[in-house]
């Protein structure tokens, strides 16, 4: 659905008098057609005036959509180890709900000129899924054990049957990973950037992904979830390494990112060290092994 701003027409608007009117008019009929002028002009001024500002027309390049509120939401509700507050969330979601119906009904599709470049697009995506599950998670109580109870199948209830709107339209929140963000961009970075609610995903930060910064951002998450001991963690005498099971569900799409930077035959661990700076890298020859993924509510 495309948000236009609707076209201003007041009500009874007349057309300005003749230029040439009969000497004999009555003053006080001139007076009063006058003053009805003047009305018509100060409420179609009223009226644009308050038209809100991202219903208008972006000129492109120029002007960009804002994610500083859900900046605002990650500042208040979110510590440093990324851990979430949602029983106070839950108190006080006036600052997500808004932002939760912008998401709803602006985006890439419905207003193409606020999203210029790819960074924009992808940055959209990537907020919008997070703050998608902090709405999933308030939804169920707020969900206190895990997202990815309920249903005879692990998740199923959360990522796939629960519908969320976006962009004027009604996605899963799978569908929203897997078709918009993973195909569409093909980027293995936004595996360190996308937070299911849960303790075994990557730490959700306390800022926005914004398009100006979108590759160093994502550049650092990937750092950070590539040399946390809970997600990578090398055994050189038993010669094995363990990496988080999200390296075993995605090993396609961060096996495809090699193949494209010339490795003909990569390995999981190639992708692992270009994102292990301040830790040593990967024998390739060693055996991997995955950590058991902890699903628990990612709360404080």
């Amino acid at each position: 659905m495309n948000r236009r701003t609707p076209a201003t027409k007041p009500a009874g608007r007349k057309r300005p008098a003749a230029a040439a009117r009969p000497a004999t008019k009555e003053a006080d009929g001139t007076i009063v057609a006058t003053l009805e002028t003047l009305a018509t002009v100060a409420s179609l001024a009223l009226a644009l005036l308050a038209a809100p500002a991202t219903a208008q027309a972006a000129p492109e390049g120029r002007e960009r959509f804002s994610h500083a509120p859900w900046t605002a939401v990650l500042e208040r509700f979110v510590d440093e180890r990324g851990r979430v507050d949602y029983e106070a969330l839950a108190r006080d979601r006036a600052g997500l709900d808004e932002w939760l119906a912008r998401l709803a009904w602006q985006g890439p599709k419905s207003t193409p000129s606020f999203f210029p470049t790819r960074s924009d697009r992808l940055a959209y995506y990537v907020n919008a899924y997070n703050a998608l599950v902090f709405q999933g998670v308030l939804s169920r109580g707020p969900e206190k054990e895990s997202v990815w109870k309920g249903g005879l199948v692990s998740g199923y209830s959360f990522f796939v049957s629960m519908k969320v709107r976006l962009d004027g339209e009604t996605w899963s929140l799978k569908a929203l990973e897997d078709d918009l963000i993973r195909e569409g961009f093909a980027d293995p970075r936004i595996h360190a950037a996308l937070n299911c609610a849960s303790i075994g995903c990557p730490r959700l930060p306390r800022e926005a992904f914004v398009p100006e910064r979108l590759d160093a951002q994502l550049d650092a998450a990937m750092r950070e979830f590539a040399e946390e001991d809970r997600n990578v963690a090398a055994d050189p005498d038993r010669r094995t390494v363990t990496l988080s099971k999200i390296f075993d569900w995605f090993e396609k799409d961060f096996l495809s990112f090699e193949r494209t930077r010339g490795n003909a035959d990569p390995e999981i661990v190639d992708y692992v060290n270009r994102y292990r700076v301040a830790k040593p890298r990967l024998d390739r020859s060693f055996r991997v092994r995955y950590f058991e993924y902890d699903k628990r509510i990612n709360a404080r």
